[in-house]
């Protein structure tokens, strides 16, 4: 031990301890490439590469298949699928939706946007605002059967328009525009040959349809002194909220813009900031309600359920299909009773005839609120409304 101290001794100077005011020196033998072997590259960079191979048309069907893949994996965390707009990418992703690739491809594109903008209303307004593309239209034009457009592009799309239409009433305002026609391309596809777009299609329904607040009933207007309206029938609209204030009636709907949190505290921008800012973002039920009368889906809605279309690849399939069924009367009790939505007479008939006889058929009708999975107070509710 005493020797090795000595020889350290001898073989150290002063200035080995002591600061040095020089500037390190820059390593040259340090490979970019080795390290980002071993500390991995950043997913932005990542993104980028998975995005130029799919792209590329001199790359195999597999290679830009499973490039499309980790990009989807990679997309799954918020940050990133919100990076697609920084990193430009919303462009060439639409691109190969319209562009001639294999229909495979296309199906990946829409599985990697549905998960992007998924629960997602920062890439929700990006999708739709990507240069001066109609994504709505593009992604709506694959529900149409063709050699094109396979079931598996059509299962594909309605996952897709599920993410960026759930929650965001700016979207489905847009299905009404005469450009895209969505809400039929959407009452459509409640025949489509294959019975598991279908029950996609009535979910999705379903889900626009479901109110995030309490659905005022409709009331009568009461009868003001000395302004008696000219039609008694005159009714409340379901959107009204009643509330008081400076030249404000009581049945005047409220459109003034909700405060975050009933506070003054300032809105962070993050991913769910869209909410805040206008908490009618998530209210697609009005648009909804609205296009079920205007459009006939309420009609597409009770015929599918009353008389279903066969389906299977040659219509071998003549019987209903239950979890079909099931949430057809699902989205009809959200329609008739949660969203106090009116039926003609005729459909209060063609209904109470079909509920009586599935009654009969079920054995009761704790039977039938099992088989549809409503509660009984809820299959009462429904009857109620026949």
């Amino acid at each position: 031990m005493e020797s090795l101290l000595r020889w350290s001794i001898q073989n150290s100077s002063s200035s080995d301890s002591a600061p040095s005011d020089r500037p390190p020196v820059r390593r040259e033998d340090l490979n970019p490439e080795i390290i980002d072997m071993i500390l991995g590259k950043p997913d932005s960079e990542l993104m980028k590469e998975d995005v130029a191979a799919a792209i590329d048309s001199s790359k195999s069907e597999d290679e830009r298949i499973a490039a499309l893949d980790h990009l989807e994996m990679l997309i799954e965390q918020i940050d990133n699928a919100n990076n697609l707009e920084k990193l430009k990418l919303w462009d060439p992703l639409h691109s190969l939706l319209t562009s001639q690739v294999s229909t495979e491809i296309k199906v990946q594109v829409l599985w990697v946007i549905g998960t992007a903008v998924q629960n997602n209303p920062a890439a929700q307004d990006a999708a739709l605002q990507y240069l001066a593309f109609n994504p709505l239209a593009t992604l709506l034009s694959f529900l149409t059967p063709s050699p094109e457009s396979t079931t598996q592009a059509r299962s594909k799309a309605i996952y897709t328009l599920s993410g960026l239409l759930k929650h965001n009433a700016p979207a489905v305002k847009l299905l009404s525009s005469p450009e895209t026609n969505g809400w039929q391309k959407l009452k459509d596809a409640l025949q489509d040959p294959n019975i598991a777009v279908r029950r996609k299609t009535i979910f999705l329904l379903g889900t626009l349809l479901l109110p995030t607040s309490p659905v005022p009933q409709p009331q009568q207007q009461p009868l003001l002194l000395g302004n008696a309206p000219a039609n008694p029938n005159t009714t409340v609209s379901a959107g009204a909220t009643f509330h008081e204030g400076p030249g404000l009636s009581v049945h005047t709907p409220d459109t003034r813009p909700a405060s975050a949190g009933g506070s003054n505290e300032p809105i962070h921008d993050n991913s769910h900031a869209a909410y805040l800012r206008d908490a009618s973002r998530s209210k697609t039920y009005t648009f909804a309600l609205e296009a079920f009368e205007r459009t006939g889906i309420l009609d597409a809605v009770v015929s599918s359920i009353i008389s279903p279309v066969p389906y299977g690849d040659d219509g071998e399939n003549t019987e209903a299909d239950h979890d079909y069924e099931e949430k057809a009367v699902r989205v009809l009790y959200t329609y008739s009773v949660t969203c106090h939505g009116p039926l003609s007479p005729s459909q209060k008939e063609t209904l109470k005839t079909w509920t009586d006889a599935q009654k009969t058929q079920s054995g009761g009708a704790e039977q039938l609120a099992e088989r549809w999975n409503l509660a009984i107070t809820e299959l009462t509710e429904l009857t109620s409304k026949l």
